[in-house]
């Protein structure tokens, strides 16, 4: 992993343990990346919102960081803005994990402790945090409730369903996270023909049915179990078919 901070025009390679304000990380596999103009567009409405005043370093800040991703290989790159005693765009290069597999659940047994879900970034330190106690646990992650124990999503990934050939999600009443990986899932579906429902939903209410995590790095894991719920949740037949679709949707990377 290398980190560079973008200072009087150039990346410079450097440490970095700042505030993040605004952050996104995609997944780019032999030169090629999945939905880039999502994250973009994501990442500057919170570089507007927040720190609108390094807009105008973006364009020399992008293209600088895409230049140094190999064209061969699996990378998860990170793009951020810290702050400390001022705000920098950052930008972080790593390896990527090989695609895992089915995963197992845990629910977090508090309410979403998130303050933040305008943008991508306040809240990822803590998202870690939270893998980390579910992994404590035995799980792969840990799913948040809002305040009425309803699903909202995973600590850094989002959870959806399918009710026979209907997909499912959290509804937008509920807190989360913008996903450019949910939003991809939901234009294959409706461009399958399938029907879509977004709904309030416990996690014992979820037995029985297909149960995918989503997120830009693993694209679609199947749950397999749910601490403290159920073992009991269908592997399906859709699957394959999404993750058909999702690989067309890489393109070269600018």
């Amino acid at each position: 992993m290398q980190t560079y901070i973008f200072q009087e025009g150039s990346l410079i390679p450097k440490e970095s343990h700042r505030k993040v304000l605004v952050a996104d990380s995609f997944l780019v596999q032999d030169g090629k990346v999945r939905s880039f103009q999502l994250h973009l567009d994501r990442f500057l409405r919170g570089l507007d919102l927040k720190v609108p005043e390094l807009r105008n370093q973006f364009e020399a800040f992008l293209s600088q960081a895409l230049s140094l991703i190999p064209k061969a290989g699996r990378y998860f790159p990170r793009i951020e803005v810290q702050d400390a005693e001022k705000a920098v765009l950052v930008f972080t290069l790593r390896v990527a994990p090989e695609q895992l597999g089915p995963a197992t659940l845990w629910t977090y047994p508090y309410p979403d402790p998130r303050k933040d879900l305008t943008v991508k970034g306040p809240e990822l330190s803590l998202g870690y945090e939270l893998r980390a106690l579910a992994q404590a646990q035995g799980a792969d992650e840990a799913v948040l409730l809002n305040e009425h124990k309803e699903i909202s999503e995973g600590s850094l990934s989002s959870l959806v369903w399918w009710r026979g050939d209907v997909l499912c999600a959290p509804s937008n009443e509920i807190p989360w996270l913008e996903s450019v990986t949910r939003h991809e899932i939901f234009q294959i579906a409706q461009s399958m023909g399938f029907h879509t429902m977004l709904e309030h939903r416990r996690p014992e209410e979820l037995i029985g049915l297909e149960l995918w995590l989503l997120s830009s790095l693993q694209g679609i894991r199947v749950v397999k179990s749910w601490l403290g719920v159920s073992d009991d949740f269908a592997q399906g037949n859709h699957v394959d078919s999404f993750e058909k679709r999702l690989k067309l949707l890489a393109t070269t990377l600018p």
